[in-house]
């Protein structure tokens, strides 16, 4: 098999994980499991990938088209889980124009010959949209955009529902082949993540839907980690030899954080944000999970998108954001490489925007600029739907929420700023910043920052920035580095005056 084949491949998992023990395979059994479940002989099995959950096979056969093995490299996974995933797909194959994986075969336990929960699937043509993104031109570019905004159009007007939650289906439609034309009843039921039943969660009683809002989700999310860490957060931090009186301290004063988050979160969930009716969202819409193909005309179109597991309905304001690739990055370096990229993206961005509001109206186009100025649900995500954290961790993310949006937990819209997003929390360095005359003068000196061996720390110059604009300063980051040095130069010289005196004074009194 050739590099590019290879390469074609492994177009089912793009992330590996080389430092976990592999599945405990017996590959002659999957031949034979395979051959049973599909009935036409399968002759061979080649590994392609290792992802977080999962171990992808490529299942060739005597006969037929091959077809993809799914292995689940993690049986704490309950069975809801991958019924959840085929219903998903399923519902998706049958009510819009988005092509997905057929699913041949599946079973979500480890009671079967395999001794691993797994899917077989058909192997989609096409390579990971990321392989390719950077040699397409900006008009190739523009053109994968626009598709990737029609399959959001697809889920918005065809996969709409009353609830926040997880597909599922009946028995009989599950039983029934995934390529039978035959209409399946489906449901919206509890949400399947890791969140709800990682690291010890399964031993918290936790509601886990079908819930009514976002608002509901998160509280929910909330609630979970709260009880969690009451039974569990001492012996944590216990076991990181910290003393007893101050893990329990810490312990009740991380609960108090989450009762008032869990308090507060009507003023961060408006109806502009959390309002039905609610539509299916990709748990991980990224580059990695969609398919392209080049046409004979060097055009590009996505073929499919794949890896639906974990998959939930949701908000309009969870399917409308811009992709991972083309969003703002939060960088100081000014390289011509780095403007002219930061360019590009500008460039998509306003791209997406416009087909958004083309597609699916101006309500979408207020969304995504609110987004820009408000990333307080962002936060959310960051603590309580992406990862389970540590105790600590938690405390830190908590920490930074308070600082930055305030005990109401009310949108800051200084933080609409990339650079008092990325530095300002409650470990930047507290400033006095001079008055306006004098900032002036720094701005009109003719001492630069090359003329000095004063070197200023970018933490120094970012914590100016944060002051200047929590003042309503508006200077860019080269001004405040110039401010900033002048400021550091000065503080250093009273320093070194200060010295100067103490050491006078003790040699007149000698």
């Amino acid at each position: 098999m050739d590099n590019d084949e290879s390469e074609k491949l492994s177009n089912y998992s793009a992330e590996t994980i080389d430092d976990d023990e592999p599945l405990d395979l017996d590959i002659d059994v999957l031949l034979q499991h395979a051959s049973c479940r599909l009935n036409r002989p399968c002759i061979c099995a080649r590994k392609l990938t290792r992802g977080l959950y999962n171990e992808i096979y490529l299942l060739r056969f005597e006969t037929g088209p091959d077809c993809i093995a799914r292995l689940s490299r993690e049986l704490t996974h309950p069975a809801s889980k991958f019924a959840s995933e085929i219903a998903t797909m399923k519902y998706v194959a049958q009510n819009t124009n988005i092509r997905v994986p057929a699913v041949y075969d599946w079973n979500g336990t480890a009671q079967n010959p395999i001794k691993n929960p797994y899917i077989f699937m058909e192997r989609l043509p096409g390579q990971h949209l990321y392989r390719v993104w950077y040699e397409l031109t900006v008009e190739q570019k523009k053109c994968v955009l626009s598709q990737i905004v029609e399959t959001l159009f697809e889920l918005w007007t065809k996969c709409r529902f009353e609830e926040i939650g997880c597909l599922y289906m009946d028995e009989q439609s599950l039983s029934d082949s995934f390529i039978s034309s035959a209409t399946s009843t489906f449901r919206i039921g509890p949400v399947v993540n890791p969140l709800f039943y990682f690291e010890g969660r399964d031993s918290i009683p936790s509601f886990t839907g079908p819930f009514k809002s976002l608002q509901e989700f998160y509280g929910a999310l909330i609630q979970k980690e709260k009880e969690f860490f009451e039974i569990h957060g001492a012996q944590e931090l216990l076991g990181k030899k910290i003393d007893y009186g101050m893990a329990v301290t810490r312990v009740k004063n991380l609960v108090k954080q989450l009762d008032l988050l869990q308090s507060k979160l009507s003023n961060i969930f408006d109806e502009s944000a959390d309002q039905k009716p609610f539509t299916l969202v990709h748990s991980d819409f990224d580059a990695q999970n969609m398919l392209v193909e080049r046409s004979s005309t060097n055009d590009i179109k996505i073929i499919g998108i794949i890896d639906w597991e974990f998959s939930r309905t949701g908000t309009l304001w969870d399917l409308c954001k811009y992709p991972i690739w083309i969003q703002e990055r939060d960088e100081l370096s000014t390289s011509d490489t780095n403007l002219q990229e930061n360019h590009e993206r500008q460039n998509l961005r306003d791209f997406f925007y416009d087909e958004m509001i083309v597609k699916l109206g101006n309500r979408v186009g207020q969304m995504l600029k609110m987004k820009e100025q408000d990333k307080r649900i962002d936060e959310l995500e960051n603590m309580f739907t992406f990862m389970i954290h540590k105790f600590d961790t938690l405390e830190g993310l908590l920490e930074h929420f308070f600082h930055h949006y305030g005990s109401e937990a009310k949108a800051n819209i200084k933080l609409a700023d990339p650079i008092m997003r990325l530095f300002w929390g409650p470990n930047l360095t507290k400033v006095q910043i001079p008055s306006e005359r004098i900032i002036n003068s720094y701005l009109l000196s003719v001492d630069k920052l090359s003329d000095t061996e004063v070197k200023v720390p970018n933490h120094y110059v970012a914590s100016v920035y944060c002051e200047l604009k929590s003042r309503d300063y508006n200077f860019s980051w080269q001004q405040a580095s110039v401010i900033a040095f002048h400021m550091r130069n000065n503080e250093l010289s009273l320093k070194k005056n200060s010295a100067n005196k103490i050491i006078s004074l003790s040699k007149i009194e000698t």
